[in-house]
């Protein structure tokens, strides 16, 4: 798969559960994550396509399938930078909803993802913790 707003498509659907595997394009091995509203004592940088993959296969085990929906991919300026809108919805382990919304930004050149910045609601992650 080659079109870049078709890899934008199917990222959605596999990176949430670090099934880099799965996903058509590749993933570099200096992959950064970030997510810069995490609350505090949450680490909100992984650098690393394994470190990445750790975390996002851990979060995965807690819930249900993050499904995204109202999805908007766009193109910027920059050719290689992808902004997302999207609300995800989850189901974790003990039975909690988790409701969120999303902006994310996508670094993909050349059918690699190089990195990944998400931002969310924080009070929406501590509720879903019980917290």
């Amino acid at each position: 798969m080659t079109d870049p707003m078709q890899l934008m498509q199917a990222w959605l659907e596999h990176f949430p559960a670090g099934d880099f595997d799965a996903f058509p394009g590749a993933i570099a091995e200096d992959f950064v994550l970030r997510l810069p509203f995490m609350p505090p004592g949450v680490d909100g940088e992984f650098r690393g396509r394994e470190h990445a993959r750790a975390v996002l296969e851990a979060s995965a085990q807690g819930r249900s399938a993050l499904v995204f929906s109202d999805v908007k991919v766009l193109r910027t300026e920059d050719p290689e930078l992808f902004l997302t809108t999207a609300r995800g919805a989850a189901t974790m382990a003990d039975g909690t909803p988790y409701r969120n919304e999303y902006i994310m930004l996508t670094r993909l050149r050349d059918g690699v993802v190089l990195e990944h910045v998400e931002y969310l609601n924080p009070l929406a992650v501590m509720a879903s913790m019980g917290e």
